[in-house]
């Protein structure tokens, strides 16, 4: 019998198993919305013993229960690196939360943002607003606090570094008691039988850290005027990713089938930096993280989640030892998924890219959204290297019959050997206008 984990294995080989291997949830950027999901629970009806951890505070993401991906046919479980990307630790305490539409869920006790008087969500690290989240609470917090912005010197950035209350913009340090908490959660999924892949949600940031701690601008005006702080403060980052990869996966890494770096470098239609700058000042540090999992945890596959027009940085990012790329926004300049697999399918994974996100899921009807997922599969599938994901999350607000639209097409089209109407190249010809606006394209063909 080929398992969930057997079937993932076989597409990260370039293999084609029984059928496309199916993730939702296995990290913060392939997941659902905590709203969004309690939806798909109530609208599935099934036996729920208790509410969902909402682990992730910052984008308001939960764990998809074991119930869900039993029903949907998922075949990847997370290994959680701690509770709340809020938050250093919080021993694994959780309270009640009442979410905006009256649903309840789990939150870190540690969770207590508070309400400003114009309704929204505000957080608070040492007394200052570092975070604010929209009342209406749909799509999480945005970071309003850069602690280097402005005057950033080296003494500045090794008393921040230095510092254990300096997770609140991603996961820099790790402290004893997560590794514990890491080795925790390896042994449960040890002894409970688990049959599924497991991702490791490591994360482990450069440029997004960077942007984080300078300021989303003021880094890249540091990249032209003063590289030496900026390797400088790279370098000692790099450092603590380093440390953090050895002490966790020495704890962890006998279960762990793929680690999920994370790095955003691309907007809708270029990539957020100069190619040039990229290979310069922060490639060399995805490499040295790559490179030291694949020599040290050969049995690891290297994930790297990066969004947008990124076409002109893929060759560097399998250079540096990616083996695995998510999400694949085909909706991107650039990004044709058919192109994309025929110049670099025999070199790496591709996790996602199953179903447009941004209009298709959210406002499409269930017949467009299973032909968008159709497309899709027939480029992305043959040959393995595929695992079926939407397009980064399901937002809050997106219906669950949509949800449930999208995955009962990826088990019907998903089955090999996937049924396909042309080759790569003629299926490039065919579709090229349609990955700018496949929502568009598809409301007009039904019209039609």
């Amino acid at each position: 019998m080929v398992t969930s984990r057997d079937r993932v294995l076989a597409a990260l080989r370039h293999e084609e198993p029984d059928r496309v291997p199916i993730d939702l949830g296995s990290h913060a950027s392939s997941t659902i919305a905590v709203l969004a999901y309690m939806k798909l629970r109530a609208h599935l009806n099934l036996d729920q013993h208790e509410l969902p951890k909402m682990y992730n505070t910052w984008g308001q993401y939960c764990d998809v229960q074991a119930e869900i991906l039993d029903h949907l046919g998922c075949d990847v479980v997370p290994l959680h690196r701690a509770i709340s990307s809020f938050s250093i630790y919080n021993d694994g305490a959780w309270k009640e939360w009442t979410l905006v539409d009256g649903s309840k869920c789990l939150v870190p006790e540690e969770f207590i943002p508070v309400k400003n008087d114009d309704g929204d969500w505000e957080w608070y690290e040492d007394g200052r607003m570092i975070a604010r989240m929209p009342a209406e609470g749909l799509h999480g917090f945005t970071l309003f606090w850069a602690p280097m912005q402005g005057e950033p010197t080296k003494e500045k950035i090794d008393k921040l570094l230095a510092s254990e209350n300096n997770n609140f913009i991603s996961r820099i340090k790790t402290s004893d008691r997560e590794v514990s908490f890491l080795k925790q959660e390896a042994q449960r999924l040890r002894e409970s039988g688990n049959r599924r892949a497991v991702l490791f949600q490591h994360a482990g940031t450069i440029l997004e850290n960077a942007q984080g701690i300078f300021g989303w601008d003021e880094i890249f005006v540091r990249c032209l005027t003063d590289p030496e702080l900026v390797h400088y403060f790279l370098s000692a980052l790099t450092e603590l990713h380093l440390d953090t990869l050895k002490r966790t996966l020495d704890a962890a890494g006998d279960v762990v089938d793929v680690i999920q770096f994370g790095d955003d470098l691309g907007m809708q239609g270029a990539p957020l930096l100069d190619p040039d700058m990229y290979r310069e000042i922060f490639l060399p540090y995805h490499k040295r993280l790559f490179t030291f999992v694949r020599e040290n945890y050969p049995q690891v596959h290297v994930m790297l989640h990066c969004d947008g027009a990124v076409y002109d940085l893929l060759p560097d990012m399998i250079d540096a030892g990616m083996q695995i790329f998510n999400p694949l926004q085909t909706d991107c300049a650039g990004m044709d998924p058919a192109r994309i697999k025929r110049e670099f399918g025999d070199q790496i994974t591709f996790w996602g890219g199953g179903c447009d996100t941004h209009a298709t899921l959210a406002f499409g009807t269930e017949s467009q959204i299973r032909e968008d997922v159709r497309r899709r599969v027939q480029i992305l599938a043959p040959g393995g290297g595929f695992v079926f994901n939407q397009i980064h999350n399901v937002l809050g607000d997106i219906r669950p019959e949509n949800v449930l639209a999208m995955i009962e097409a990826a088990h019907e089209f998903g089955q090999y050997p996937i049924a396909s109407e042309a080759s790569l190249e003629e299926l490039e010809s065919r579709y090229a206008d349609y990955w700018t606006q496949p929502f568009k394209a598809l409301k007009v063909e039904c019209v039609k």
